[in-house]
């Protein structure tokens, strides 16, 4: 049984966006994304509440974050991407 059917409400969106990712050889980001411990999909907003505090100092800095949201953006049709912290 996947583990990702668990971790948030959208399953399918949420295989749309790893799959982007896979696609597009974003592996580091797409491995941090299948380590999270929550996400949720709500009108057009993405909430992720990353697995580690490491994945989470790695999306706080740099560009890391704006290219998920971009890839999220095309992917799944979201407006905007948010991060919970831990």
């Amino acid at each position: 049984m996947s583990e990702r059917t668990e971790k948030g409400n959208n399953p399918s969106l949420w295989q749309k966006l790893l799959d982007e990712l896979d696609e597009k050889l974003q592996l580091g980001l797409l491995d941090r994304l299948k380590r999270v411990k929550a996400y949720h999909f709500e009108s057009d907003l993405l909430f992720i509440e990353l697995g580690t505090e490491e994945d989470e100092a790695y999306f706080r800095k740099g560009g890391a974050f704006q290219h998920l949201e971009l890839i999220a953006q095309d992917a799944t049709g979201v407006r905007e991407l948010r991060l919970r912290s831990r």
